[in-house]
């Protein structure tokens, strides 16, 4: 079967149905990898009352506005980011089967468009579970760069871009630039490290997926708009990032190992602004817009630029 024999509505309604279903999954990660949880057992229970959720109220989306934001056998809020992330998911989803399915060559069997398209909703997942847990704990799983890392290396002789060479370099490139300037280099220098060792993994997989550029594009992009966020949270005296008081009373209360080891780095002094979302935001901007988005950050650039 080729692509162009798949109707446009049932291509963008699985890829929907499918984001979804699996920004459901991302939700678990999120929530249980930094606790040292495992995403298979026990199967989806209350956060409150440890009660098992059925089945019928555990459709992504419906499930949340069905239960109006709470939980059904006790009561307790439920956190928005449930529906926020399944709805991302979503659109990941239909963007991706946009992007590597639907614009693909009319000749081009459905099949090996759709093991690319994979891949890459994989990669998109994993920079969204990122997101959360660095939003929230200020730190990257490895559960998600190392074998999204794995991934990009596996399956770049099956996508038409960047090529093996290319993602090798790219992740080994991408991690050891990170590490070697901003973790290792940056603590000699000045006693505390600049970026956390999960960035550079982080940007490891990314460079696995997306070559070289696309990983010095998302560490270029990442930290421009990272900047911009930081700027804004001083400039408004809003607090950004998790409570590291509140994460950990929890760690405390659960006696789990929920923080990590060192210190999270510091951006701007005393301010702490995770890293991992805007690295995550420069990828998904190239994955989407390759070339285009380089075209575009730079003639921003240039246009601050005197005399641009």
């Amino acid at each position: 079967m080729l692509v162009s024999e798949i109707p446009s509505w049932l291509l963008t309604s699985v890829a929907f149905a499918f984001g979804a279903a699996w920004g459901s999954f991302f939700n678990v990660a999120i929530y249980r990898w930094p606790r040292g949880l495992s995403v298979v057992t026990p199967p989806s229970h209350c956060p409150a009352c440890d009660a098992r959720i059925p089945a019928y109220l555990n459709v992504p989306i419906f499930g949340y506005l069905a239960l109006r934001g709470r939980t059904a056998c006790c009561g307790a809020p439920l956190s928005p980011r449930y529906p926020v992330v399944e709805v991302l998911g979503a659109a990941l989803g239909v963007a991706i089967a946009q992007r590597y399915i639907a614009a693909a060559p009319p000749e081009t069997l459905l099949l090996n468009a759709s093991l690319e398209a994979l891949a890459y909703f994989v990669f998109a997942g994993g920079l969204l579970v990122a997101t959360f847990v660095d939003l929230e704990w200020m730190e990257i799983p490895d559960e998600v760069s190392l074998p999204g890392a794995a991934l990009g290396l596996v399956s770049a002789p099956l996508r038409g871009a960047p090529g093996v060479e290319q993602a090798a370099l790219g992740a080994g490139g991408g991690f050891l630039f990170i590490q070697m300037l901003f973790v290792w280099g940056y603590e000699r220098l000045t006693g505390r490290r600049g970026m956390g060792e999960g960035d550079s993994k982080l940007l490891m997989m990314i460079g696995a997926f997306e070559g070289p550029r696309g990983a010095a594009f998302a560490l270029f992009a990442g930290a421009a708009q990272g900047l911009l966020v930081a700027i804004y949270a001083l400039l408004s005296g809003k607090q950004l990032g998790p409570d590291l008081d509140a994460l950990e009373d929890e760690a405390e209360q659960e006696d789990e190992h929920a923080l990590p080891s060192e210190p999270p780095p510091a951006w701007l002094g005393h301010l702490k602004l995770p890293f991992g979302p805007f690295l995550a935001l420069g990828a998904l901007e190239y994955l989407f817009f390759g070339e285009r988005a380089i075209e575009i950050w730079f003639g921003f650039v240039g246009s601050l630029l005197p005399g641009g």
